[in-house]
Parts: C-alpha cells; sequence; structure tokens
C-alpha cells in the first residue's frame, strides 16, 4: 500500500509563508510612499505669486537647474548689494575680479564635498542624502559670463523684490559671533567657486532645487508650492 500523497510531499519551508507576508508588506508600503510622494509632487506644483509681473528696467537674475542640482546666479554689483564684499577673493583659489555674476546653490554638505565629479559618486553618499535628514552648505561660484538655455532661465525682478531674494540668501549662511559667514576651508571644485556651512537640513522633501524655490517665493516670483524635483523651478518662469 502506498502512503499518503501528503506523507510524500515535501513539506513547506516553515518560514516561506512568512516571507511572502513580509514582501507584501514591503510592497504595499512601498505603492504608499510613493502615491503620497506622488500626490504632494502635485500639490507642490500649485503656483504661488500668481499675481507676478517681470520689471523691464529691473535686476535680471538667473535661475539654472540641471537634472542633479539648481543654483541661483545673480550680478555681483547691484544698488541693492555688491558680493564682493561678503566673499573675499582670497577664499577662492584663484583671481576672480573679472567675474559678473556669482551663483549660490544649496545642498547636502555631505554629497557636496565627496563628490566634486560623477567619478567620485557613491550610492551610500546619495541614499545618506536623499533618505536621512543631514547637515547643509552653500556652493558660491563667481562667472564671468551667463547664457540662458535648456537649464538657465532669466527673470527681471524690482530692486525690493531682489532685496527679499538677498535676504533669504544670507539668511541661509552659518555665521560666527561677529556675523561672518562660516568659510569651509580647503573645499572647491575649480579655481572660482568655494563652499560655506549653511542653516537646514537636506532630504528628499527638501532639496537643492527646494531651496531655490523657496528663495523665488520670497522675492514673489511666481513658482510652484513645492519644487523638490529638477527643472520644478523652471514651472512658471518666463521661457
Amino acid at each position: 500500500m502506498s502512503e499518503p500523497e501528503s506523507v510524500l510531499a515535501d513539506p513547506e519551508p516553515p518560514l516561506s509563508g512568512w516571507m511572502k507576508n513580509l514582501v507584501r508588506r514591503v510592497v504595499r508600503v512601498s505603492l504608499c510612499v510613493l502615491l503620497a510622494f506622488a500626490i504632494i509632487i502635485l500639490i507642490g506644483l500649485i503656483p504661488m505669486n500668481n499675481g507676478f509681473q517681470e520689471s523691464p528696467d529691473g535686476i535680471e537674475v538667473f535661475v539654472t537647474s540641471n537634472p542633479v542640482h539648481a543654483e541661483i546666479v545673480m550680478p555681483i554689483e547691484s544698488n541693492v548689494i555688491n558680493w564682493r564684499d561678503q566673499f573675499p577673493g582670497s577664499w577662492f583659489p584663484e583671481e576672480t575680479r573679472q567675474a559678473t555674476h556669482v551663483a549660490i546653490g544649496w545642498g547636502d554638505r555631505g554629497f557636496f564635498l565627496k563628490t566634486p565629479t560623477w567619478a567620485e559618486f557613491k550610492v551610500s553618499v546619495a541614499a545618506n542624502a536623499l533618505f536621512l535628514p543631514s547637515e547643509t552648505c552653500l556652493h558660491v561660484t563667481m562667472k564671468s559670463s551667463v547664457i540662458p538655455g535648456a537649464n538657465t532661465r532669466a527673470v527681471r525682478i524690482s530692486e525690493q523684490q531682489y532685496t527679499l531674494l538677498v535676504e533669504y540668501i544670507n539668511d541661509t549662511f552659518r555665521r560666527d559671533a561677529t556675523g561672518k559667514i562660516l568659510h569651509v576651508t580647503g573645499e572647491h571644485y575649480s579655481w572660482n567657486d568655494a563652499f560655506f556651512e549653511a542653516h537646514g537640513t537636506y532630504h528628499f522633501l527638501n532639496t537643492c532645487n527646494s531651496w531655490v524655490g523657496r528663495a523665488l517665493q520670497k522675492a514673489s516670483v511666481r513658482v510652484g508650492w513645492m519644487t523638490p524635483l529638477p527643472k520644478t523651478v523652471f514651472w512658471y518662469l518666463p521661457n
């Protein structure tokens, strides 16, 4: 007499059912997180400052946003501020007196300093920047020209609006007891840039694009309520 089929069949590993349930839960949680993120992004696209109009005789400000990073580019000298007073030439590796504009961007300190080129890119550093609230810094680059294009938009704002923009940027710099901004010594990408300590924490909902978006909001420029993704700061800027 043959044995019952249930006896002959290979028994199911005792943990397989538990593992299947775990996988299902992870998938469900991941889908919920992605859905929540998508909803936040869609809500964030709601425009602010809908009454904004460019000032034809105002100060021309540039906004850059490539697939990774966003910055604000401003004239070094204006009636509002002379950025050279804040960034001494000695803080840059080489002479920058020929520069006409200054580009300022905010971001994760670890990613900024550990990834000068894509050859140094590490998944662990990027993951830490996106998923763990982390320290930040500001990257300042002196530029001799700015050309609008696929990654750069120009917008003209009044002196009053530019004053608000400058105030927002200056409030992001960390300072010592005397009010002097804190230079990160020995760190730079090229001959014309420098890093500075900054306020704020970086994560996937508070990125370099988010910082630029909030700066534009402060200056009453029409921009999305939240702009954490690349190029989202461009949505409502003039072409």
